[in-house]
């Protein structure tokens, strides 16, 4: 999965020539045979654009090395998800994400990494986890608004029934009523050696339980995504007491999760932190709007008083148009803006630019429809990003 401290070290790496390739990817059926195929065709175009931006041949075949090795690893198309994003950099870095998105395919070749792409996850509502648990079961799952893959690099525990199996056989190897007698025990003597069945059952349960909730915290420590969990009333209660994720928890659904389908269980998961998102999404353009009506001190509305205050740290709130894209150059020791209508030598998006600034200084970025942003306007031509400032 792909998350801020990704996107920072992307950022931070900074390669003089970087690679960028983006692609969607499938899960199953015939698509995934043509993965590959669809890739190889996108190294080819990289080949050629190095070429073109006057590398050797030789060296740009030494840059794309690591993504030529991928095309025949059956095990690595076994595992994707809804998109693929790869980086190679001509220092010799390499970055590779799987995601819950599904890219159009791309190639870019220019200094530094080409993230823009990747920011839609990283918007609020761009991402949650959803943890399905049974007694024979656990499955965690990364989420968004359209899709949700099975995150198979969690280290979570077998099913409970493995644990209450093994614990079963241990107890009753090790109890003084599993040896030979000759005289009659009563329950309440065999019972006075250990706990009754339904007790040791309901520990060992518990103590599964812990392991699950201590896996699916240290998996999810970095990310501030939602979370929720589908269980039955009994787990879900135990899950609560074991877990330290706070509000992080966005709810629980207390039903089978094995009764659903991958549709159904998305489709659950995503009613429940839909109110979630709305109510942020909505609180930041009340704010906004209240902002600009009292006066411009507190939002930024043009490109260039957006890229400065995110480069300054004083963006609380980003509010960004879906698409938006404003070219231009921004330099951070002048706090010159400039914008450009073509891509050209040091050029770059500077939406993207301050999208990530924002999310370095702990602001909150809204991906929102051309509309939404508009409406806090009475001309109907509006600015591709507005920026909420904390000062």
């Amino acid at each position: 999965m792909f998350t801020q401290s990704d996107l920072f070290t992307l950022v931070n790496a900074a390669p003089a020539r970087g690679v960028s390739i983006y692609m969607p990817t499938h899960t199953g059926g015939p698509e995934t045979r043509q993965d590959p195929i669809r890739f190889k065709n996108l190294i080819t175009e990289a080949h050629g654009k190095l070429v073109a931006a006057s590398l050797r041949k030789h060296e740009a075949d030494e840059l794309l090395a690591p993504a030529n090795a991928l095309i025949d690893d059956d095990a690595f198309w076994r595992h994707q998800n809804q998109g693929l994003a790869l980086f190679l950099g001509a220092d010799g870095s390499q970055y590779r994400y799987t995601v819950p998105l599904a890219f159009s395919e791309q190639v870019h070749i220019e200094p530094d990494f080409y993230v823009k792409p990747l920011l839609p996850l990283l918007a609020i509502d761009g991402e949650f986890a959803v943890l399905t648990m049974t007694a024979d079961a656990v499955h965690l799952y990364d989420a968004a608004k359209y899709t949700m893959v099975e995150d198979r690099s969690a280290e979570l525990p077998g099913g409970a029934t493995d644990d209450l199996d093994d614990d079963k056989e241990t107890r009753v190897q090790g109890s003084p009523a599993a040896r030979p007698h000759t005289g009659g025990y009563s329950s309440a003597t065999t019972q006075a050696y250990g706990e009754t069945p339904p007790d040791w059952r309901k520990t060992a349960l518990d103590e599964w339980v812990g392991k699950v909730a201590s896996a699916v915290d240290r998996h999810l420590a970095d990310r501030a995504i939602p979370l929720v969990l589908i269980a039955d009333p009994e787990l879900t209660g135990q899950f609560k007491k074991r877990t330290n994720l706070g509000e992080q928890l966005a709810g629980t659904v207390e039903t089978n999760p094995a009764a659903l389908d991958i549709e159904k269980l998305h489709a659950t998961a995503y009613e429940v932190v839909r109110p979630r998102f709305e109510a942020g999404q909505r609180a930041a353009l009340e704010r906004a709007a209240q902002l600009l009506a009292d006066g411009p001190t507190k939002v930024a509305v043009t490109i260039g008083e957006v890229v400065r205050a995110a480069f300054q740290g004083r963006v609380d709130a980003l509010l960004l148009t879906a698409g938006a894209e404003e070219l231009g150059r921004f330099d951070e020791m002048t706090d010159a803006v400039e914008t450009h209508s073509e891509p050209g030598t040091s050029v770059v998006d500077l939406t993207e630019y301050a999208t990530v600034r924002t999310l370095e200084n702990k602001g909150d970025v809204y991906i929102l429809q051309p509309e939404e942003i508009a409406g806090l306007f009475e001309s109907q031509v509006a600015p591709t990003s507005i920026a909420v400032l904390r000062y």
